[in-house]
């Protein structure tokens, strides 16, 4: 039962939302040649991506389901979130379970004892300062709070990674970025190091991406290239993938 209250949750979430009028329904599907993430390479296959969500008060409140898997099925995952955004400010939660055969954790979706779960939970807040100041630069700042991101002595190390994109070109058919991302945690033991659930305190994210608004017909697919590094890793990747469609 102690488990009970955490997957109950965000069902419950999706039951409540429904009953004060859903505004619109969203559905958008991705295919890329590779998944990165916040400094990482989380999958190295093709991987097709589909997101699905209920928008409320003008879509300014978002709860949906977010799901990835690669062609080879080693990886899997399957996210619950809510976000809400007002004058350039997003504030998002995220239940983040990857349960890919390799990962060394819980494959059950109801598990959220923190010391054998997949499950993460991911608390972010992020403004973008050309809603209001119409100046394209768009910073964010997330922190695992809950779940599997644990120091040595078993407590929450409270990883947060804080990143800052800038628009470099925009017009109605290229947009190219420039981003940087570091992390850190708040709470680890003296035997972690510099340990965090990323990797070490430091730069671990620089990225340049394009993106080609392609529309054929009435149907937009924009199409991206979007190059990272990790001087962390001292690791490079070049992901490339099609916006397959969005409603």
């Amino acid at each position: 039962m102690k488990n009970l209250k955490f997957w109950l949750a965000p069902v419950a979430v999706l039951l409540l939302t429904t009953t004060i009028g859903a505004q619109q329904l969203h559905l958008s599907g991705t295919l890329q040649n590779m998944h990165l993430w916040r400094g990482l390479q989380v999958a190295d296959g093709g991987v097709l991506a589909a997101d699905m969500n209920i928008g409320f008060f003008d879509d300014a409140l978002k709860v949906g389901l977010w799901g990835g898997t690669d062609l080879t099925g080693d990886y899997k995952e399957f996210d619950y979130y809510a976000s809400y955004s007002i004058d350039g400010f997003t504030i998002a939660l995220w239940d983040i379970f990857n349960y890919s055969p390799g990962l060394p954790f819980s494959k059950d979706i109801f598990n959220y004892n923190k010391h054998s779960t997949t499950h993460f939970l991911d608390l972010s807040l992020a403004y973008n300062f050309d809603t209001t100041l119409k100046v394209p630069l768009r910073l964010s700042w997330a922190t695992i709070f809950a779940g599997r991101d644990l120091n040595i002595a078993g407590d929450n190390r409270y990883s947060t990674f804080v990143y800052a994109e800038y628009t470099l070109f925009r017009n109605d058919l290229w947009n190219v970025d420039f981003g940087l991302g570091g992390t850190f945690a708040f709470n680890r033991e003296s035997a972690d190091g510099s340990a965090n659930f990323y990797g070490n305190d430091c730069l671990n994210q620089i990225s340049l991406k394009t993106t080609y608004n392609l529309q054929i017909g009435r149907f937009k697919m924009p199409v991206f290239a979007h190059a990272m590094w990790n001087p962390d890793l001292k690791e490079g990747y070049l992901q490339v993938g099609v916006n397959l469609f969005a409603f």
